[in-house]
């Protein structure tokens, strides 16, 4: 029986399967069941591209691929200058992983057949805020690797100690920002889907798939480029 659009809408986020292990229960929800999809979704198109770079052949894949790391190479650059090639396979990896993410969104009106599964894992904040903490942790490590761990604590008392509140609560706004901003964007579009797909079957849906693949491409993009920023800001600050 297919469902109403009020709870297509509030039940996007549903528990899919559970696991019992004793007294526990693991129970895999909607978007991590699609979080899992995206990644081996991204995995495989990742490793079609570099086996087809490597041997040559299918060619035409070949050139998507090289097209796609020189972009990547030239994006590294113009940001954080030479040293941007030690940078690229993560971003390289977070912009790909949250593009097919947000791409899967674009059959979240599937769920109302029934396949719960299909829905973009950004339009639940604990997958954005997770992916938002993994850059932001990212960000530190690289700087502990190119300053050392002397150097990156100082910067917190910089330029004087009673700045220290002030630095620890802007590093902790950082990823709760990144994820707000990603889980906003997403949520909205996906309930404007829903919206537009239960009240019109024709044209105008066609007409927002282009528009929800730009915005995902839009959306993967802004947030790869903000970390790559804040990169740019912990090296500039100690060099």
């Amino acid at each position: 029986m297919k469902e109403s659009l009020q709870e297509i809408i509030q039940h996007s986020i549903r528990p899919i399967f559970q696991i019992h292990i004793g007294e526990f229960e693991l129970c895999f929800s909607s978007t991590l069941v699609a979080s899992f999809i995206a990644g081996v979704m991204f995995l495989t198109v990742f490793v079609c591209i570099a086996v087809a770079v490597q041997k040559g052949k299918p060619k035409s894949l070949a050139i998507v691929g090289e097209i796609l790391f020189l972009a990547l190479r030239s994006f590294m650059k113009s940001i954080v200058g030479d040293r941007g090639d030690q940078f690229a396979p993560f971003i390289g990896a977070l912009f790909g992983y949250i593009l097919f993410s947000n791409l899967l969104g674009l059959f979240s009106p599937l769920g109302g057949l029934g396949l719960h599964w299909i829905v973009s894992p950004n339009i639940d904040l604990s997958c954005t805020l997770a992916l938002a903490t993994t850059g932001i942790l990212y960000v530190h490590t690289v700087s502990v690797r190119n300053v050392g761990l002397k150097k990156w604590l100082h910067h917190f008392i910089e330029p004087y100690v009673f700045m220290l509140p002030i630095k620890i609560i802007e590093e902790i706004v950082k990823p709760i920002s990144l994820s707000v901003r990603l889980f906003g964007n997403l949520f909205g579009e996906h309930v404007v889907y829903e919206i537009v797909f239960y009240l019109i079957s024709f044209v105008v849906p066609v007409l927002l798939i282009f528009l929800g693949m730009f915005t995902g491409i839009v959306q993967a993009y802004v947030f790869s480029l903000l970390v790559l920023i804040y990169i740019k800001e912990t090296m500039g600050v100690h060099t």
